[in-house]
């Protein structure tokens, strides 16, 4: 019995604790009713029992009759009985017919009785107290007499100041409890009505909170809600619930996510969400979108929440900015040893020419290819290094020189930024140049297959990288291209992850530019997209507060609108 009940649902509980206890309350009200009806009744008899004798002991006809009686007693007991009885016996009786009296006895100062229901005991002596009314008071008590108990009241009869009989007058007590009962069959009746109406109400209430908590009792509810706090406190992932425009739960990680440390739930969402949040939120049906919160790159995922006043919205916050910056290491791994394979297969072309060579006896021809390698090689490494000095961007756009001669593309870049003076993570600079010069390179290249171009027009397809600051300290990086360009009407799309305009169905494609603009947006500058003869991608970073200035010029470059035109082919 104690395990099904430690087993029963919390709806099941409810109503049975609810039940007993209003059962309960129900039966201490009746009884406590009772004994208040049963007391209210007694004193409402004495009262009148009182009334009746004090108002018959003051009456010109008992006080003459009592009168008489008192003066011939001693004389002719007997006679004095009965002559009194005869007057007095009808006069009693109407005044029980009258009243809720069940007896008025009229007595001699000795108790004999002038008059009682009961005709047979005239004549006896009085059952009761009268002492106090032989001394002139009036007598109220609970006495048992010859109809039973009986609340009465005994008042002398005064003639002249002396008193000449007793009047007694009573209301027995199984009257009382008759009028008790009528009373309390009432009051039980509104009780047991009372305590329908509440059970119905209990179940009800329980009907709803066993549809509320699934039938679930409060053992498994408990393991349930330390299961929930476990999870959501625990999770790396941020949860939001929001519901009639207020966010009503948040755990630690989205508080952290989204500086809500020192916030109260619930709250209004325009007053505790950031605008990009916002703007995920309000997105219809399920989603994920990107959003920027100083500076850090999320996720926010949506999705519509059923909850007991209808429905909410749950979104899921992830934060990318150590995913992108790994996507970016990632990156920059890749370009590097694209352009290393690029090198190894033009060395393995151009070791191939030079033993073609020497299989034909041209040795010295074959020597001469070989120094011109060599100087080719050299002369373009010492301009790359020259121009800047940064180990990271030197590899990159030594790498990427290589990957554009491959593909029959020529890169040109010029960099106006001395060496140590800017102030971006050498991995978000790999992460935005390296994936503008592919992006570019691909453009070009692929132009030319649409094209047709021959080996006459390998003049026509490039790729020019700008790299400078301008007078505030802002790094300017500017790619451009020969390619056909972004159409006019899908450049909002451009930055989208799955966006490309290569062949649909290659493994990989889209995520270039996305990537570009999440280290961008983090990095808190711009990026735009234009169109002259292909493609302009301009970025501009702003130096932050926390970065200290550069020392001297930066690279003698201008500002931002003066760098847009400089990376171009030359002429």
């Amino acid at each position: 019995m104690r395990r099904r009940w430690r087993d029963a649902s919390i709806a099941t509980r409810l109503f049975v604790q609810s039940t007993v206890l209003m059962v309960l309350s129900a039966v201490v009200a009746f009884t406590l009713l009772a004994i208040d009806a049963r007391t209210d009744a007694e004193h409402e008899a004495t009262v009148l029992s009182r009334d009746v004798v004090l108002t018959l002991a003051a009456d010109p006809t008992v006080q003459e009759a009592v009168a008489e009686a008192y003066a011939t007693f001693d004389a002719d007991e007997a006679g004095t009985v009965r002559r009194a009885s005869e007057a007095l016996q009808p006069f009693a009786r109407d005044v029980v017919d009258g009243t809720r009296l069940d007896f008025v006895t009229i007595m001699h100062t000795s108790g004999i009785r002038y008059t009682h229901p009961d005709e047979d005991r005239i004549g006896q002596q009085f059952l009761g107290t009268t002492a106090p009314a032989l001394a002139g008071r009036v007598v109220t008590e609970t006495f048992e007499g010859t109809l039973g108990p009986s609340a009465r009241a005994v008042a002398p009869v005064v003639v002249d100041g002396e008193v000449v009989g007793l009047v007694s007058g009573g209301v027995t007590i199984a009257q009382v409890s008759g009028e008790v009962v009528t009373r309390l069959v009432v009051v039980a009746i509104v009780l047991v009505a009372a305590v329908l109406l509440a059970a119905l109400a209990a179940w009800l209430l329980a009907r709803r909170l066993r549809a509320a908590t699934g039938g679930r009792g409060v053992e498994e509810l408990a393991r349930l809600f330390a299961a929930h706090e476990a999870v959501l406190h625990t999770v790396d992932d941020g949860l939001l619930l929001v519901e009639g425009g207020r966010v009503v739960l948040a755990n630690d990680r989205a508080r952290t996510l989204l500086g809500l440390d020192d916030v109260d739930l619930p709250v209004a969402v325009d007053d505790a969400l950031p605008q990009t949040v916002q703007d995920a939120l309000a997105q219809p049906g399920d989603g994920v979108a990107p959003a920027l919160v100083d500076r850090r790159s999320l996720l926010v995922e949506r999705h519509d929440a059923a909850v007991a006043s209808g429905t909410a919205t749950m979104l899921t916050i992830r934060d990318r900015t150590e995913l992108s910056s790994m996507a970016g290491e990632l990156d920059a791994v890749r370009t590097l040893a694209t352009a290393l394979r690029a090198q190894t297969h033009e060395f393995g072309n151009r070791m191939h020419t030079i033993a073609s060579l020497l299989s034909l006896g041209e040795s010295e021809r074959a020597l001469e290819v070989a120094a011109a390698e060599r100087d080719l090689g050299q002369r373009l490494a010492d301009r790359v290094v020259g121009a800047d000095e940064e180990p990271v961007i030197a590899a990159l756009l030594l790498g990427k020189t290589a990957q554009a001669r491959e593909r029959a593309v020529e890169l040109h870049f010029e960099t106006r930024l001395d060496p140590g003076t800017h102030w971006i993570d050498p991995i978000d600079f790999v992460t935005i140049l390296g994936n503008l010069v592919d992006n570019a390179i691909d453009a070009a290249a692929t132009a030319r297959a649409r094209t047709g171009a021959t080996s006459r027009e390998l003049g026509a397809r490039w790729v020019a990288v700008y790299l400078g600051a301008d007078d505030d300290g802002a790094i300017v990086m500017q790619v451009s291209d020969s390619g056909e360009g972004v159409p006019d009407d899908a450049r909002e799309l451009a930055f989208e992850q799955g966006w490309t305009t290569k062949e649909h169905g290659a493994d990989g494609r889209g995520f270039g530019l996305a990537l570009v603009r999440q280290t961008v947006e983090r990095l808190g500058g711009t990026i735009e997209l234009g169109r002259e003869l292909g493609a302009v991608v301009t970025v501009v970073l702003p130096r932050p507060a926390s970065a200290a200035p550069a020392d001297g010029d930066a690279g003698g470059a201008g500002d931002a609108a003066d760098a847009a035109g400089r990376a171009r082919r030359p002429s």
